[in-house]
């Protein structure tokens, strides 16, 4: 978007597949929170990576399943074991969240000269794995298998 402003509308159709969608949420933060954890658990041994942290107090979505490298292995080490995961086991990453600034031309010049230095640095060792409430088990522990493979031979590197 290289404007201020849309206006989105929701069609009836899309409003009614919503509604059915809005039902099932309970069951697919659950499925999402029970594959989190477990996957948590999996990686819980590889200082590499650094899994999503859920206070006490507090009941994680995990709308996206993200982690953190350490700071020395931000950016192009990142982009490494993005890359690796997906050349070599077929398991898709994102970089999400991004500061808006960065990848938007036209925020960028309404903010020339601002900078969120602690948010890029951030964005610079994050990615979000795959994780999704239909995953199976089965497939949760392959991901987490291949991460640590990944970061293994990273390791090496």
């Amino acid at each position: 978007v290289e404007a201020w402003g849309t206006s989105n509308v929701m069609t009836k159709v899309q409003a009614a597949v919503g509604l059915v969608q809005l039902r099932k949420l309970d069951s697919f933060i659950g499925a999402r929170r029970r594959l989190a954890k477990a996957r948590t658990a999996m990686l819980a041994g590889v200082p590499e990576i650094i899994t999503p942290h859920e206070p006490a107090d507090c009941e994680h979505s995990y709308y996206l399943y993200t982690c953190l490298v350490p700071e020395a292995w931000a950016g192009a080490r990142r982009d490494r074991l993005m890359q690796m995961l997906q050349d070599d086991f077929a398991i898709g990453s994102v970089i999400a969240n991004r500061p808006v600034y960065l990848g938007r031309k036209m925020l960028a010049e309404h903010t020339k000269g601002q900078r969120c230095p602690i948010s890029e640095a951030v964005t610079d060792r994050l990615f979000c794995v795959s994780l999704h409430p239909a995953m199976s088990d089965e497939l949760n522990r392959y991901i987490a298998a291949a991460m640590i493979r990944c970061v293994e031979r990273l390791r090496q590197e």
